[in-house]
Protein backbone atom coordinates (compact mmCIF):
# COMPACT_ATOMS: atom_id res chain seq x y z
CA UNK A 1 0.00 0.00 0.00
CA UNK A 2 1.31 3.40 -0.91
CA UNK A 3 1.33 6.20 1.67
CA UNK A 4 -1.14 9.01 1.03
CA UNK A 5 -0.99 12.41 2.75
CA UNK A 6 -4.13 14.54 2.40
CA UNK A 7 -4.07 18.31 3.04
CA UNK A 8 -7.48 19.77 3.90
CA UNK A 9 -7.42 23.56 3.90
CA UNK A 10 -9.60 26.18 2.18
CA UNK A 11 -6.55 28.30 1.32
CA UNK A 12 -5.91 26.68 -2.03
CA UNK A 13 -2.68 28.51 -2.81
CA UNK A 14 -1.16 27.64 0.56
CA UNK A 15 -2.20 23.99 0.30
CA UNK A 16 -0.86 23.63 -3.24
CA UNK A 17 2.49 25.20 -2.35
CA UNK A 18 2.81 22.84 0.61
CA UNK A 19 1.84 19.87 -1.55
CA UNK A 20 4.43 20.78 -4.20
CA UNK A 21 7.18 21.05 -1.58
CA UNK A 22 6.35 17.73 0.07
CA UNK A 23 6.15 15.97 -3.30
CA UNK A 24 9.61 17.24 -4.22
CA UNK A 25 11.08 16.02 -0.95
CA UNK A 26 9.11 12.79 -0.52
CA UNK A 27 8.90 11.24 -3.98
CA UNK A 28 7.36 7.99 -2.74
CA UNK A 29 4.52 9.84 -1.02
CA UNK A 30 1.17 10.54 -2.67
CA UNK A 31 -0.06 14.03 -1.71
CA UNK A 32 -3.62 15.24 -2.27
CA UNK A 33 -5.19 18.65 -1.64
CA UNK A 34 -8.85 19.10 -0.64
CA UNK A 35 -10.65 22.38 -0.08
CA UNK A 36 -14.15 21.10 0.71
CA UNK A 37 -15.49 18.19 2.77
CA UNK A 38 -17.41 16.58 -0.07
CA UNK A 39 -14.36 15.96 -2.25
CA UNK A 40 -12.38 14.65 0.73
CA UNK A 41 -15.24 12.37 1.73
CA UNK A 42 -15.63 11.03 -1.79
CA UNK A 43 -11.91 10.34 -2.12
CA UNK A 44 -11.55 8.67 1.30
CA UNK A 45 -14.49 6.35 0.62
CA UNK A 46 -12.50 4.75 -2.19
CA UNK A 47 -8.90 5.29 -1.07
CA UNK A 48 -7.11 4.90 2.26
CA UNK A 49 -5.45 8.02 3.69
CA UNK A 50 -2.52 7.43 6.01
CA UNK A 51 -2.12 11.06 7.18
CA UNK A 52 -4.72 13.85 7.08
CA UNK A 53 -3.32 17.34 7.69
CA UNK A 54 -6.36 19.48 8.47
CA UNK A 55 -6.80 23.20 9.19
CA UNK A 56 -7.95 23.85 12.75
CA UNK A 57 -10.98 25.76 11.42
CA UNK A 58 -12.26 22.66 9.65
CA UNK A 59 -14.38 20.56 12.02
CA UNK A 60 -12.79 17.13 12.28
CA UNK A 61 -16.07 15.56 13.34
CA UNK A 62 -17.53 16.26 9.88
CA UNK A 63 -14.94 14.01 8.27
CA UNK A 64 -15.71 10.34 7.91
CA UNK A 65 -12.66 8.71 9.47
CA UNK A 66 -13.20 5.05 8.57
CA UNK A 67 -10.45 5.13 5.95
CA UNK A 68 -8.14 7.69 7.62
CA UNK A 69 -5.37 6.33 9.83
CA UNK A 70 -3.84 9.49 11.34
CA UNK A 71 -4.93 13.13 11.75
CA UNK A 72 -2.78 16.18 12.42
CA UNK A 73 -4.08 19.73 13.03
CA UNK A 74 -2.74 22.79 11.19
CA UNK A 75 -2.92 25.65 13.70
CA UNK A 76 -2.84 29.31 12.68
CA UNK A 77 -1.75 30.32 16.17
CA UNK A 78 1.84 29.54 17.09
CA UNK A 79 1.01 29.77 20.77
CA UNK A 80 -2.24 27.86 20.65
CA UNK A 81 -2.89 26.17 23.95
CA UNK A 82 -6.20 24.60 22.93
CA UNK A 83 -6.08 20.89 23.61
CA UNK A 84 -7.07 18.43 20.93
CA UNK A 85 -6.93 14.69 20.55
CA UNK A 86 -4.48 15.07 17.69
CA UNK A 87 -0.94 16.44 17.23
CA UNK A 88 -0.91 20.15 16.33
CA UNK A 89 1.54 21.90 13.97
CA UNK A 90 1.94 25.63 13.38
CA UNK A 91 0.75 26.39 9.87
CA UNK A 92 2.83 29.47 9.01
CA UNK A 93 6.32 28.12 9.53
CA UNK A 94 8.65 27.09 6.73
CA UNK A 95 7.51 24.08 4.71
CA UNK A 96 10.77 22.36 5.63
CA UNK A 97 10.17 22.70 9.37
CA UNK A 98 6.50 21.82 9.02
CA UNK A 99 7.34 18.64 7.16
CA UNK A 100 10.00 17.65 9.70
CA UNK A 101 7.55 18.15 12.55
CA UNK A 102 4.78 16.26 10.77
CA UNK A 103 6.96 13.28 10.01
CA UNK A 104 8.28 13.22 13.56
CA UNK A 105 4.74 12.18 14.46
CA UNK A 106 4.09 9.97 11.45
CA UNK A 107 7.23 8.73 9.69
CA UNK A 108 6.13 7.99 6.10
CA UNK A 109 8.56 5.11 5.75
CA UNK A 110 6.87 3.36 8.66
CA UNK A 111 3.62 3.51 6.78
CA UNK A 112 5.18 2.48 3.48
CA UNK A 113 6.82 -0.62 4.88
CA UNK A 114 3.57 -2.54 4.31
CA UNK A 115 4.03 -2.17 0.54
CA UNK A 116 3.87 -5.28 -1.63
CA UNK A 117 7.36 -4.42 -2.84
CA UNK A 118 8.74 -4.87 0.68
CA UNK A 119 7.64 -8.51 0.81
CA UNK A 120 10.19 -11.18 0.05
CA UNK A 121 8.78 -13.07 -2.92
CA UNK A 122 9.82 -14.54 -6.24
CA UNK A 123 6.67 -13.77 -8.26
CA UNK A 124 7.40 -11.35 -11.10
CA UNK A 125 4.57 -8.84 -11.63
CA UNK A 126 4.44 -7.37 -15.15
CA UNK A 127 1.94 -4.75 -16.33
CA UNK A 128 1.38 -3.81 -19.97
CA UNK A 129 -0.34 -0.49 -20.73
CA UNK A 130 -0.94 1.68 -23.76
CA UNK A 131 -1.81 5.35 -24.17
CA UNK A 132 -3.92 4.73 -27.27
CA UNK A 133 -6.67 2.32 -28.25
CA UNK A 134 -6.07 -0.61 -30.54
CA UNK A 135 -5.44 -4.32 -30.69
CA UNK A 136 -1.71 -4.02 -30.12
CA UNK A 137 -1.64 -4.06 -26.32
CA UNK A 138 -3.66 -7.24 -25.79
CA UNK A 139 -1.88 -9.15 -28.56
CA UNK A 140 1.48 -8.04 -27.15
CA UNK A 141 0.45 -8.91 -23.56
CA UNK A 142 -0.90 -12.35 -24.40
CA UNK A 143 2.16 -13.15 -26.50
CA UNK A 144 4.42 -11.98 -23.67
CA UNK A 145 2.54 -14.19 -21.19
CA UNK A 146 2.79 -17.22 -23.50
CA UNK A 147 6.53 -16.75 -23.86
CA UNK A 148 6.93 -16.46 -20.09
CA UNK A 149 4.82 -19.61 -19.72
CA UNK A 150 7.28 -21.53 -21.87
CA UNK A 151 9.87 -20.89 -19.15
CA UNK A 152 7.94 -20.65 -15.86
CA UNK A 153 4.46 -20.95 -14.38
CA UNK A 154 2.60 -17.85 -15.60
CA UNK A 155 -0.81 -16.24 -15.19
CA UNK A 156 -2.26 -13.73 -17.69
CA UNK A 157 -4.97 -11.35 -16.39
CA UNK A 158 -7.03 -9.19 -18.74
CA UNK A 159 -7.99 -5.81 -17.22
CA UNK A 160 -9.62 -4.29 -20.29
CA UNK A 161 -13.10 -2.77 -20.31
CA UNK A 162 -13.86 -4.32 -23.72
CA UNK A 163 -13.31 -8.07 -24.12
CA UNK A 164 -12.08 -9.57 -27.40
CA UNK A 165 -10.03 -12.46 -26.03
CA UNK A 166 -12.94 -14.98 -25.89
CA UNK A 167 -13.68 -14.38 -29.58
CA UNK A 168 -10.04 -14.76 -30.58
CA UNK A 169 -9.59 -17.90 -28.48
CA UNK A 170 -12.95 -19.40 -29.45
CA UNK A 171 -14.07 -19.93 -25.85
CA UNK A 172 -16.18 -17.96 -23.36
CA UNK A 173 -15.91 -18.95 -19.69
CA UNK A 174 -18.99 -19.48 -17.53
CA UNK A 175 -17.31 -17.51 -14.73
CA UNK A 176 -15.14 -14.45 -15.26
CA UNK A 177 -13.40 -11.54 -13.60
CA UNK A 178 -16.67 -9.71 -12.85
CA UNK A 179 -17.70 -12.49 -10.49
CA UNK A 180 -14.25 -12.55 -8.91
CA UNK A 181 -14.27 -8.77 -8.31
CA UNK A 182 -17.56 -9.07 -6.43
CA UNK A 183 -16.04 -11.84 -4.31
CA UNK A 184 -12.78 -9.92 -3.79
CA UNK A 185 -14.63 -6.94 -2.34
CA UNK A 186 -16.06 -9.15 0.42
CA UNK A 187 -12.50 -9.56 1.77
CA UNK A 188 -12.82 -13.37 1.86
CA UNK A 189 -10.41 -15.85 3.39
CA UNK A 190 -10.49 -18.25 0.41
CA UNK A 191 -9.75 -15.73 -2.33
CA UNK A 192 -7.31 -17.91 -4.25
CA UNK A 193 -9.80 -20.76 -4.37
CA UNK A 194 -12.27 -18.39 -6.03
CA UNK A 195 -9.61 -17.11 -8.42
CA UNK A 196 -8.71 -20.66 -9.40
CA UNK A 197 -12.35 -21.29 -10.34
CA UNK A 198 -12.21 -18.64 -13.11
CA UNK A 199 -8.77 -19.53 -14.48
CA UNK A 200 -8.67 -21.03 -17.98
CA UNK A 201 -5.77 -22.86 -19.62
CA UNK A 202 -4.20 -22.47 -23.04
CA UNK A 203 -1.47 -25.10 -23.36
CA UNK A 204 0.95 -24.20 -20.55
CA UNK A 205 -0.50 -20.72 -19.86
CA UNK A 206 -3.13 -19.96 -17.20
CA UNK A 207 -5.32 -16.97 -18.02
CA UNK A 208 -8.26 -14.93 -16.75
CA UNK A 209 -10.19 -13.53 -19.68
CA UNK A 210 -11.67 -10.41 -18.09
CA UNK A 211 -14.98 -8.82 -17.07
CA UNK A 212 -18.46 -9.32 -18.53
CA UNK A 213 -19.27 -5.63 -18.02
CA UNK A 214 -16.50 -3.04 -18.43
CA UNK A 215 -17.54 -0.72 -15.54
CA UNK A 216 -17.08 -3.62 -13.12
CA UNK A 217 -13.35 -2.88 -13.24
CA UNK A 218 -13.99 0.53 -11.71
CA UNK A 219 -15.33 -1.16 -8.59
CA UNK A 220 -11.74 -2.09 -7.75
CA UNK A 221 -9.92 0.03 -5.16
CA UNK A 222 -6.26 0.29 -4.24
CA UNK A 223 -6.91 -1.94 -1.23
CA UNK A 224 -8.52 -4.57 -3.46
CA UNK A 225 -5.45 -4.61 -5.69
CA UNK A 226 -3.12 -4.95 -2.71
CA UNK A 227 -5.14 -7.81 -1.25
CA UNK A 228 -5.25 -9.62 -4.58
CA UNK A 229 -1.51 -9.26 -5.19
CA UNK A 230 -0.65 -10.38 -1.67
CA UNK A 231 -2.78 -13.49 -2.06
CA UNK A 232 -1.20 -14.34 -5.41
CA UNK A 233 2.30 -13.83 -4.03
CA UNK A 234 1.78 -15.71 -0.78
CA UNK A 235 -0.63 -18.47 -1.73
CA UNK A 236 0.09 -19.48 -5.32
CA UNK A 237 3.13 -20.87 -7.09
CA UNK A 238 3.00 -18.48 -10.05
CA UNK A 239 6.44 -17.23 -11.00
CA UNK A 240 5.12 -14.52 -13.33
CA UNK A 241 1.81 -12.65 -13.61
CA UNK A 242 1.12 -10.50 -16.68
CA UNK A 243 -1.60 -7.84 -16.30
CA UNK A 244 -3.03 -6.55 -19.58
CA UNK A 245 -4.28 -3.10 -18.49
CA UNK A 246 -6.87 -1.33 -20.63
CA UNK A 247 -8.06 1.33 -18.18
CA UNK A 248 -6.60 4.11 -16.03
CA UNK A 249 -7.88 4.95 -12.55
CA UNK A 250 -6.68 4.82 -8.92
CA UNK A 251 -6.69 1.03 -8.55
CA UNK A 252 -4.56 0.65 -11.69
CA UNK A 253 -2.10 3.21 -10.31
CA UNK A 254 -1.73 0.99 -7.25
CA UNK A 255 -1.10 -1.98 -9.53
CA UNK A 256 1.54 0.02 -11.42
CA UNK A 257 3.18 0.99 -8.14
CA UNK A 258 3.51 -2.63 -7.13
CA UNK A 259 4.52 -3.97 -10.51
CA UNK A 260 8.11 -4.96 -11.12
CA UNK A 261 8.03 -4.18 -14.83
CA UNK A 262 5.72 -1.63 -16.51
CA UNK A 263 5.78 -1.88 -20.31
CA UNK A 264 4.10 1.01 -22.13
CA UNK A 265 3.34 0.58 -25.83
CA UNK A 266 4.03 3.78 -27.71
CA UNK A 267 3.55 4.70 -31.36
CA UNK A 268 5.80 7.07 -33.24
CA UNK A 269 3.24 9.61 -34.48
CA UNK A 270 3.05 13.05 -32.88
CA UNK A 271 -0.44 12.43 -31.44
CA UNK A 272 0.68 9.42 -29.39
CA UNK A 273 3.85 11.19 -28.32
CA UNK A 274 1.75 14.11 -27.06
CA UNK A 275 -0.56 11.72 -25.16
CA UNK A 276 2.47 10.01 -23.64
CA UNK A 277 3.91 13.35 -22.51
CA UNK A 278 0.58 14.28 -20.93
CA UNK A 279 0.38 10.90 -19.18
CA UNK A 280 3.83 11.44 -17.65
CA UNK A 281 2.90 15.00 -16.65
CA UNK A 282 -0.26 13.73 -14.94
CA UNK A 283 1.71 11.16 -12.96
CA UNK A 284 4.32 13.72 -11.90
CA UNK A 285 1.69 16.31 -10.96
CA UNK A 286 -0.17 13.80 -8.79
CA UNK A 287 2.97 12.58 -7.02
CA UNK A 288 3.39 9.28 -8.86
CA UNK A 289 6.98 9.83 -9.93
CA UNK A 290 7.76 6.33 -8.66
CA UNK A 291 5.55 4.96 -11.46
CA UNK A 292 7.27 7.00 -14.17
CA UNK A 293 10.57 5.51 -13.02
CA UNK A 294 9.22 2.00 -13.69
CA UNK A 295 8.10 2.66 -17.27
CA UNK A 296 9.86 0.95 -20.15
CA UNK A 297 8.61 2.26 -23.49
CA UNK A 298 7.86 -0.35 -26.15
CA UNK A 299 8.21 1.47 -29.50
CA UNK A 300 5.58 0.51 -32.07
CA UNK A 301 6.56 1.86 -35.50
CA UNK A 302 3.94 1.68 -38.23
CA UNK A 303 5.13 -1.67 -39.58
CA UNK A 304 5.06 -3.24 -36.10
CA UNK A 305 1.56 -1.92 -35.42
CA UNK A 306 0.39 -3.27 -38.78
CA UNK A 307 1.79 -6.68 -37.86
CA UNK A 308 -0.14 -6.70 -34.57
CA UNK A 309 -3.37 -5.56 -36.19
CA UNK A 310 -3.11 -8.23 -38.88
CA UNK A 311 -3.48 -11.01 -36.30
CA UNK A 312 -6.96 -12.55 -36.45
CA UNK A 313 -8.87 -15.25 -34.58
CA UNK A 314 -7.76 -17.75 -37.24
CA UNK A 315 -4.04 -17.25 -36.62
CA UNK A 316 -4.04 -15.86 -33.06
CA UNK A 317 -2.41 -18.87 -31.35
CA UNK A 318 0.26 -19.30 -34.00
CA UNK A 319 1.19 -15.63 -34.26
CA UNK A 320 1.24 -14.94 -30.51
CA UNK A 321 3.48 -17.99 -30.05
CA UNK A 322 6.11 -16.63 -32.38
CA UNK A 323 5.71 -12.85 -32.08
CA UNK A 324 9.32 -11.77 -31.67
CA UNK A 325 8.95 -8.24 -30.24
CA UNK A 326 7.86 -9.53 -26.83
CA UNK A 327 11.02 -11.58 -26.39
CA UNK A 328 13.10 -8.40 -26.39
CA UNK A 329 11.34 -7.15 -23.27
CA UNK A 330 11.32 -10.30 -21.15
CA UNK A 331 14.65 -9.68 -19.46
CA UNK A 332 14.53 -5.87 -19.12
Amino acid sequence: MSCTLAIYDRETEYANHLMDYIKRKQKKLTVRVFTNPDSLREYSEQNPIQILLINENMPVEEIRQDNIENICILSEDNDSSEKTDYPTIYKFQSAENLMKELFSYYPPLEVQKRSINSLEYTTEIISVFSICEGAGRSVFSFSLAKQYAALKKTLYVNLDIIQVLPEFLGHKADKDLSEFIYFLKQNPTDLISKMNSIILKRNNLDYIEGVSFGPDLHELTADDINLWLREIIRNTDYEAVVFDVGCFFHAMLELFRNTGKLLLLLGENSWEQARYNNFINQLDWAGYEDITEKITAVPLPAEERAKLQSITANNFDLETDRYDLTARFMEI
